[in-house]
């Protein structure tokens, strides 16, 4: 059972061809990996000057991020925030959402998906509506 894992020792994602294709998306904790039952966790790693990902909700799970380091931006519903290195940020089930970094520096986060231990689980539905581009 792997216990203790290493983002900097884990393989990225394959998220060609999806909306976090630009991203270094690195599952860390999930169904697959572990066997966890209620819980998922990764890393991503949006690059400076404009990485970003479409909109999206999950509806079978709650998202709490954790910034790690750099700077930028998160929009939960109709609510946009600054985000910096030690911020926690809480994403209600079904909420809308999106993060990106706005400055030269690389935006690392970890986030974890409360509730389903995989993003299948978590459910992924794009929110195409919303801009986004971020004062």
């Amino acid at each position: 059972m792997e216990y203790v894992i290493r983002p900097d020792q884990t393989t990225p994602d394959d998220v060609t061809g999806t909306p976090f294709a630009s991203l270094d998306v690195r599952t860390l904790i999930s169904d697959s990996r572990q066997g966890s039952a209620l819980v998922m966790v990764g890393q991503t790693i949006y690059p400076g000057n404009g990485g970003t990902h479409e909109h999206h909700l999950h509806p079978h799970a709650e998202e709490v991020v954790i910034v790690q380091s750099g700077r930028g931006w998160h929009r939960i519903g109709d609510d946009v925030v600054r985000i910096a290195a030690g911020d926690v940020i809480f994403v209600p089930r079904g909420v809308p959402h999106a993060a990106g970094a706005d400055t030269p520096e690389d935006l690392v986060i970890y986030w974890v998906l409360g509730g389903a231990p995989s993003l299948a689980g978590a459910g992924y539905v794009p929110v195409p509506n919303l801009v986004g581009d971020v004062e």
